[in-house]
Order: C-alpha cells, then sequence, then structure tokens
C-alpha cells in the first residue's frame, strides 16, 4: 500500500510538472451587426466580423528547456449570422502554424498573416475601413497565406522585423503559371511610448494564376499613429502594382475617447482604382466615420458608416458599386470576446 502511495504522488508530481510545462487556451469573438449597403441597389441584412472576425481558436506553448519553446496556433473562422464556416469552408481557415521559440525569435511553419496584414492593421482592417474597401493586397488577397514560412525577430531597439516566404499553390514544374500565389514580404514595426510605426514590403511572383508566364505584383505599405494621450492620430500610405500604373492609397483618421466610448473620422483618396491607362479618372475618396462602446472588457457595441465617391472609371465600395457614382454601407452591431 505504502509502495502504491508513493507511485501515485509521484504520478501526480508528474502531471503537475507537465502541466506547468506547456499550455493550451481556447478564445474565441463572436460579432454580429446589422447593415445597410447602397451601391447599384440597396441592401438591409445581419452579417458576421464586422468590428472582429467571428472566430475560435486554440493556441499553445510547450517548454522544451533551455529557453526554448514549441509553439502552435489553430484558429477557426465562422459566419456567427448563419452559423456557417468562414475562409471557404476551412476548418482553420484564419490560421493554422506550428513552429519553435526562443530568445531568439520565432520561426513558424503553416497558414498564417502576412507581415504586411500585421502593418495595415495600425491602419485598421475592419470591413468598413479603408484598407479593406479599396482593398491593398496585403489586405485582400494575402492577407493570409497558405505553406508559409515565417521569422520573428525578438524585439531589438523596440522593433520586431517579420520576414516571410510562402510557396504558393505548389503546382507541378509544368504548369503554366507554376508560381501563383507564391510570395516574399518583411515588415519592421516599432512600438515606444506614443509612437507606433511601421513598414513592409511584398512581393507576389504570380498574382494571376491563369495566364501562362508570371504576372508579378510588388507593394509597399507605410503605417503610423500617435497618441496625444486623449486623440489619437493614424496615418497610411500604399502604393502597389495596378495593371498599367500603380494604385496608391493615402489616408488618415483621429480617434477620440469619450470615457467608454471612442470615436473616429477617417479621410483617404485612391488613386489608379483599375490602373487603366486610359484618360477616364480612376481615382476615389473615401469617408468614415465610426464608434465603439464598452459595456464590459469584453464586449462592446459599435456603429460603421463609410462612404466612397468614385470618380468616372472607379467602381469602390458596396454591393456592386457602380463606376461614377457613390457607394456607402451603415451597420450597428455588437461583439463580445471569449
Amino acid at each position: 500500500m505504502k509502495k502504491q502511495a508513493m507511485a501515485l504522488a509521484a504520478l501526480g508530481l508528474m502531471a503537475g510538472w507537465a502541466q506547468a510545462q506547456s499550455s493550451v487556451a481556447l478564445y474565441g469573438v463572436v460579432d454580429v451587426a446589422l447593415e445597410r449597403i447602397k451601391g447599384e441597389t440597396s441592401l438591409a441584412r445581419v452579417t458576421s466580423g464586422q468590428q472582429q472576425g467571428s472566430r475560435w481558436g486554440l493556441r499553445g506553448t510547450e517548454d522544451l528547456g533551455g529557453g526554448l519553446k514549441a509553439v502552435f496556433l489553430l484558429e477557426n473562422g465562422f459566419n456567427a449570422d448563419a452559423g456557417t464556416m468562414g475562409q471557404g469552408g476551412r476548418l482553420f481557415g484564419r490560421q493554422g502554424y506550428v513552429g519553435l521559440a526562443g530568445n531568439w525569435g520565432a520561426l513558424r511553419l503553416g497558414r498564417q498573416y502576412t507581415p504586411m496584414d500585421d502593418i495595415a492593421s495600425i491602419a485598421g482592417t475592419k470591413t468598413y475601413d479603408v484598407v479593406s474597401v479599396v482593398p491593398i493586397i496585403g489586405n485582400g488577397d494575402y492577407n493570409r497565406v497558405d505553406n508559409a514560412i515565417t521569422y520573428v525577430s525578438p524585439t531589438v531597439a523596440n522593433t520586431v522585423f517579420q520576414l516571410q516566404y510562402s510557396l504558393g499553390e505548389e503546382r507541378v514544374s509544368t504548369d503554366p503559371s507554376r508560381r501563383f500565389g507564391q510570395q516574399v514580404s518583411a515588415h519592421a514595426l516599432y512600438a515606444a511610448g506614443p509612437w507606433t510605426l511601421g513598414a513592409s514590403l511584398m512581393r507576389v511572383s504570380d498574382a494571376d494564376g491563369t495566364t501562362a508566364g508570371q504576372q508579378p505584383r510588388n507593394a509597399a505599405l507605410l503605417a503610423g499613429s500617435y497618441d496625444f494621450g486623449g486623440s489619437k492620430l493614424t496615418a497610411y500610405y500604399d502604393v502597389e502594382d495596378k495593371a498599367a500604373k500603380k494604385l496608391s492609397l493615402l489616408g488618415a483618421a483621429v480617434a477620440y475617447p469619450f470615457g467608454a466610448t471612442t470615436v473616429s473620422v477617417g479621410i483617404a483618396q485612391a488613386r489608379n482604382v483599375n490602373g487603366s491607362a486610359a484618360a477616364a479618372s480612376d481615382d476615389a475618396r473615401l469617408y468614415t466615420l465610426q464608434a465603439s462602446h464598452n459595456l464590459s472588457k469584453r464586449t462592446a457595441l459599435y456603429a460603421h458608416y463609410t462612404r466612397v465617391a468614385n470618380d468616372e472609371a472607379a467602381a469602390l465600395g458596396f454591393n456592386k458599386p457602380l463606376a461614377g457614382s457613390a457607394s456607402s454601407g451603415v451597420q450597428v452591431g455588437i461583439r463580445h470576446r471569449f
């Protein structure tokens, strides 16, 4: 009996030690809004993931000793308005990676956000934010990528560096567009005191996938914010390949807190939306008004309004926007984190 008791005690100590050396956390967001959008026609609907994408996820670490850790993250996106999976029905369509981390940084393998999307988040990547309405490539087709290898540096002089390479669709060598989706990107993100500053570069080897050969696309994004202790000013500039001309986006927003409520107003100018070499103007101006009220640390009510004024050949906005016409969207919603 004494031996059995000692064995049970040893097992208990081992289980406690193992638990202390590793951790797994469940987290998530449920976000649903009432929305009315106006483009070619008007549409009222209930929609999911407008302030933050609805999701649930598992993240974990294991201490391997010597300052080395194993890390993983599995994140599922879903549509709370209909109970369906997001990201085209993928189980872990938002992220799914595993890697190693230490005082040298972290190396991750799998489906991940791109470094440029991280910098875009300074400007805001909600559905009604300008970089989503345009959208820029780093927050559009390449905000997340498959088959990615990512290195994240430790913080050096208040700056984190990130470098990523993704293998794209991994098509066979005889495919005429075998490098479709392959991309390399990097960023530098500085955060100290009231300042947050970021810069990112991205090159997609072939952004077409159907036309034989390579149709590369390059992009650069600068974004920054300054917190005055009350109001917060954010500005951003993006330039990227788009047909014959380069698309550019310049914008700014100011946010001001009123107790538990924060109100933000923004304006932006998008040039060469289609990248057309034709004489017709394809520029657009975008205006945003947003408010968020915290009911608690985890629950918030919000309202968003975005209006897009399109020039003759531009068609940005909501619900099949028409070239040369204005498009707009307004929504009110609730977001809960767990």
